[in-house]
Order: structure tokens, then sequence, then C-alpha cells
């Protein structure tokens, strides 16, 4: 990477980078950091992906306990009142209409699982071309990057390859976790909300009313927030109603960013409790049993995605209040921003590795589900519960 191409006004201007270290004749100044990122560029990369994408991994492999799977219903035995009857008696469309209910489940968990793995790998591969152009191939970056350093900066033109690229994948992968539910599906109920008397199988079916509302926000909100910030772009040049489309853009992005990330973190922390048992092999709550390696592996993914969360944060309010001519600042932004996204949507993907090794009764066939399953419901009284509650409301309504 001898000589760089950059892009100056209308213009491109040819400029040695090994001798420049100052101002050069069209304004344009190189650091001696930013030859540095020039000509370590890919081995910077790869170091990059190795913290991000390996460094998580191998924590978790040096400190993961054994994967014991421990099901909700041998929890449920624990605990001393729940006795179940010694004598089930079978009803058969009862029987049926629980085993299509645990199937369907089960179907639906599978769905969201592949889903959300394959948004994961859009948003990732989408990154690709603008991050190759960003660390290598400065001369086809826009010309006021080094101010913006932002992946929607880079990728802003869907003329160009890397703006088609990013915004049809950032696009397609928010509807696809739309149309999936996956907030319902690939996470665990939150425990301090599961009653063994309303919801004896831990099933996102009967999850309580304020639950279910902020899971369908959670599905809801940063994702028609990200579509809106795919198909809306932030132009460099704005003119006239342009600038509303700025706005959008602006506003839109980081919110929802901001809304999925704090969802993420109440999941691991109030529903599973999983940042005060990192450390600890016990139980971590009494409906799901000790941390799987996989949610140990998410809280270290939401740690980096806060922390890259921060620092693009950090460089962008530097940003805005002071010109910036050193390139390799704009790559600091850039790299928060974009490590963060991928981050963020490694975390379901991540879910969806630990839910398919998990299920509420039983690990065996929908069948054999259905057996362990059916004299929980039993004790549980649910049919008790549905009259009183039948009985509560006859009684307001005379």
């Amino acid at each position: 990477m001898g000589d760089l191409k950059l892009i100056t006004s209308e213009e491109e201007a040819t400029f040695d980078f090994e001798d420049s270290e100052t101002d050069d004749e069209h304004g344009i100044y190189h650091s001696r950091c930013d030859k540095r990122c020039a000509e370590f560029s890919r081995l910077w990369l790869l170091a990059l992906t190795v913290a991000v994408i390996l460094g998580p991994v191998l924590i978790v492999a040096v400190r993961a306990q054994s994967d014991k799977a421990v099901t909700t219903s041998k929890l449920w035995l624990e605990r001393q009142y729940t006795q179940l009857p010694e004598k089930v008696k079978s009803n058969s469309i009862g029987d049926a209409t629980l085993a299509f209910m645990i199937g369907y489940s089960r179907q639906q968990r599978l769905q969201a699982s592949i889903m959300v793995d394959i948004c994961f790998g859009l948003v990732f591969c989408g990154t690709l071309t603008s991050t190759y152009i960003a660390t290598t191939d400065w001369a086809k970056a826009p010309k006021d990057f080094r101010q913006k350093g932002t992946i929607s900066n880079m990728a802003q033109s869907v003329n160009e390859p890397q703006g088609r690229l990013w915004t049809t994948s950032l696009g397609l992968a928010a509807i696809l976790l739309t149309a999936s539910m996956y907030t319902f599906w690939i996470y665990r109920c939150w425990y301090p909300l599961v009653s063994f008397e309303t919801n004896p199988l831990a099933t996102s079916v009967l999850e309580q009313k304020v639950e279910r509302r902020l899971r369908t926000a959670w599905t809801l909100v940063p994702n028609v927030g990200f579509v809106l910030a795919a198909m809306v772009p932030s132009l460099s040049e704005s003119k006239g109603l342009q600038v509303v489309l700025t706005c959008v853009h602006n506003v839109t992005a980081p919110l929802s960013m901001l809304f999925c990330m704090i969802m993420e973190t109440v999941q691991l922390g109030y529903g599973e409790n999983a940042f005060l048992y990192f450390f600890s092999s016990e139980s971590s709550n009494p409906v799901y049993g000790p941390l799987t390696t996989y949610q140990r592996l998410r809280v270290i993914l939401l740690m980096e995605a806060w922390t890259a969360g921060i620092i693009f944060v950090g460089v962008q309010g530097y940003l805005a209040f002071r010109p910036n001519k050193r390139w390799w600042v704009a790559l600091v932004s850039y790299y928060g921003e974009v490590i963060g996204i991928i981050l963020a949507f490694s975390l379901p993907a991540a879910a969806a590795l630990d839910i398919r090794k998990w299920t509420q009764m039983e690990a065996g066939s929908v069948m054999e589900e259905t057996a362990i399953a059916i004299p929980f419901i039993l004790r549980a009284n649910i049919n008790t519960t549905i009259a009183e509650l039948m009985a509560r409301k006859e009684e307001i309504g005379h």
C-alpha cells in the first residue's frame, strides 16, 4: 500500500502516503498512526476478528462448567410442595391438545433458531465490503468519512456495492427477525414471573401479560427501526427535504440498537440471573438450574457489544464538535459501530444454540415430553385456577 488515492473534493488526488505526515496541498492530513493503519491493515483486522469472535469462545471454553442440562421438571420435583399425583387419568382430547402445543412450540423454536442464524450471517456478510474499503481501500470511501466514521456514511449510496449489500442485508435481516417473533421462542421465560400454578411448563405460551407485551415491543421496535435505517440513507450532502432522510436515519438507527441492547441485558440479568452466577456452577434460579456454556457466551458477547457501543458513541461525540483530519479516529468510530452491530445480532444466534439443547420438561420426543408434562399440569390445578378466575369475573359482572 505505497500509494493511496483519496477523494478530496469532486476529483481524486493521487498522494504519496509514505512521505506524508502533514497537510498536503489539498488539505488532507496523514498522521503517523494513519500510516501504520495502512501498512498493517490486514493484521489489525485479523487481530480484531480474533479478539471479538474467538476471544469469547476461548474464555467460555476455559471457564465453562460441564453442561449438565437440568430440565424444569426436575427442578419442580425438588420443591417440597410439588408432589405429583400417584395416578394420572388419561384424557385423549386433553393429552392430544397438550402434545400438539408442545410440538408447535418445538417447531416455532426451530424456525426462529434458523431465522436468527440467517440474520446473523446476513448482517455479518453485509459489513464486509464496507469494512474492506474503510480499512484497505480509502480511495473509494466518501469524502466526509473522516468526519462521520460510520457504516451508514460508507454505505449511503445503493449504487455502490457496499451500499447495496449493507442496506439489503440489514433490511432483510430485520424483516426476518420480525416474522420469526424470536423473542418468544429462543429465550427462556423470565424466571421471577414463572409460577408453578400458572405456568408449570415454563413455556412462552403461558407467559404473563407484562412479559408478553415487553417481548412484543422487543421484536417490533428495534427491527422496524432497522428497516427504516436500512431503507432511509444518511447522505453526505443533504439538500432541501433530504435533511428529513438524514434525521430519520440518525434517530432510528441508534435508538433501535439501544432498545435491543437494553432488552438483551434485561433478559440475561433479570430473566436468567446470568450476571450474578457467571462464575458459579450452582443453580442460578429455581426454574432453569445452572448456567450453560451458551448463557456465559451471551454474557461476554453482551459486554463486548456494550463496550463497542460506548466507544462508538464517545468518538461520535468528539467528531460532532471537533473537525477531524485523522483517518484512524474515523476507523475507531467505524469499528465500534460495526462490531457492536455484529455482536448485537450474534446474541440471538447464541441464544438459539442454547435453546436447541435445552427443553423445559423432557429432552426426548414430543410424546415423551407430553407424558412428563401431564402430571405437572394436573398438580398445578390449572383447571381450578381458570374456574376461579371465571367465577371472579362473574361476581364482578353481577
